[in-house]
């Protein structure tokens, strides 16, 4: 690359390896400044470390130095003693490493310098501090103390200062799109004292910056926060104050919190009202844009969670459905089931009971006839139908023979086949009558042991009507 080639930068950075290097070979320095991609300190050492073995650039630049030197050296051995200076000529070795020794003090020197005016040149950017990498609770506490200090000195009318640290404070304005007005300030200074008394405590400025939802962040210098701070905002005076906003920045470096307007040194309150009108009308349209777009966007999102908690909600509502719609299924086939059970437990009942009657049947005690010599009971029966049927009982047969006798007349009746006929296994027989005298009026319950001849009611001629249960009669309806 020719030198003619280079930009302002670029040939800045020439200018000052030549200055530190001493050589006068353009093409070499250029040619070593983009093997190390224009970075003059690594350039420089790559020069002066003799463990820094590069390539033919740097020793091209070597015996630029050392053809420089000797040069220098002949010069004085020509000139006149009385034109020669007081220094002693530099004795020439063949070591370049002692050489280039008194190079190497001489650049030292001159790199510090350097280093420390490039220091003072460079821009970093305002949100590069290292307090961002310090205990939050500690930017806290610092401005939580830089509060009650003020109150204790000044009062408790003074405008409103965020309690966080300065990160805390560029993010917040940032997320909120506000004005950050940053205060730093210097107990050193011989203006402090009457800024803090007569300007933050302004009423005039306190309600400017409540108007206009300003946030206001502020320091002393004393503290390693601020004082990172004032090394980063750039501050040659106190008491400093910044209006930072986030702005669109050119090519793809997208928003930025950028310094929009710097005051220094003390200023009344009219005059920074004045400065922060002037910076919300050249700045204003542009943070009103990004709200909008904020607005817009939160507006989108807060529509898609709608959208998304209106379908969760009707899934939900459907799942709902879909669970009472199963429930009700599963509890009409369980219905359906034991209802089927309950009618197929009637019919074995059912089953049973016919079956244990015309075991009755089967097993019925004989009539006595005529040429039968014991005790006879007749008894004449009114059914519950309103049959009369009228039998002769032995006298000791018991109170059941009464009641196998009314069970089994209908089928008798009907003529059943008495062939025998074993009672169902696991079954109760319940009879559903009651049998009664009419006259006067007695029940006789069931008995198996109670005979005949010993109930004054039923021997030796009794009338009985047979009762239905009121269960029964029941179930009939049914």
């Amino acid at each position: 690359m020719s030198s003619r080639n280079l930009d302002d930068t670029q040939s800045e950075i020439l200018n000052q390896f030549q200055a530190i290097t001493h050589t006068d070979d353009v093409d070499a320095a250029v040619n070593r400044l983009i093997h190390y991609d224009w970075n003059l300190e690594r350039a420089v050492e790559s020069v002066y470390d003799p463990s820094n073995s590069h390539d033919a650039t740097r020793e091209a630049l070597e015996e630029e130095v050392a053809s420089s030197a000797a040069q220098q050296q002949q010069q004085q051995q020509h000139t006149p003693s009385t034109q020669r200076p007081t220094t002693a000529p530099q004795p020439r070795t063949g070591v370049f490493a002692l050489f280039a020794w008194p190079f190497g003090i001489a650049w030292n020197m001159t790199w510090s310098i350097l280093s420390f005016v490039m220091r003072l040149l460079s821009r970093p950017s305002i949100t590069h501090t290292q307090s961002s990498t310090s205990n939050r609770q500690d930017s806290r506490s610092l401005a939580q103390q830089f509060k009650r200090e003020f109150e204790l000195k000044f009062g408790e009318t003074h405008v409103e200062f965020f309690e966080g640290g300065y990160s805390q404070a560029l993010e917040t304005a940032r997320r909120d799109l506000r004005f950050l007005f940053v205060i730093l300030q210097s107990d050193e200074h011989d203006d402090t004292e009457e800024f803090c008394r007569n300007t933050l405590t302004s009423q005039e400025l306190i309600d400017y910056m409540g108007q206009h939802n300003i946030l206001v962040w502020a320091g002393n210098v004393r503290e390693t926060e601020a004082f990172q701070v004032a090394g980063t905002l750039r501050t040659t005076t106190y008491p400093f104050m910044a209006i930072i906003a986030l702005q669109q920045m050119g090519g793809n470096n997208g928003l930025r919190m950028t310094v929009v307007d710097r005051i220094e040194g003390t200023a009344l309150p009219a005059t920074i009202i004045q400065r922060l009108e002037r910076a919300n009308r050249r700045h204003s349209a542009g943070m009103n844009r990004l709200r909008m777009e904020r607005d817009q966007r939160d507006m989108e999102r807060r529509l898609r969670e709608e959208q998304d908690r209106a379908y969760r909600e009707s899934l939900k509502a459907d799942q709902a459905k879909e669970r009472q719609a199963q429930e009700a299924r599963q509890a009409a086939a369980k219905a359906a089931e034991e209802s089927q059970r309950a009618e197929q437990a009637r019919q074995e009942l059912e089953e049973k009971r016919e079956q244990y009657i015309r075991h009755l049947c089967s097993t019925l005690v004989e009539e006595p006839n005529d040429a039968y010599n014991g005790q006879v009971a007749k008894i004449n029966f009114r059914l519950a139908d309103g049959t009369r049927v009228v039998r002769k009982f032995r006298g000791e047969d018991t109170i059941e023979a009464l009641y196998h006798f009314v069970e089994a007349y209908p089928l008798l009746k009907n003529g059943q086949d008495q062939q025998h006929v074993e009672a169902p296994e696991g079954y109760t027989h319940k009879y559903n009558f009651t049998v009664i005298s009419s006259y006067p009026r007695v029940a006789h319950e069931f008995s198996s042991t109670t005979q005949l001849n010993e109930v004054k009611s039923l021997w030796p001629t009794a009338t009985l009507i047979v009762e239905a249960d009121d269960d029964e009669e029941d179930e009939d309806d049914e």
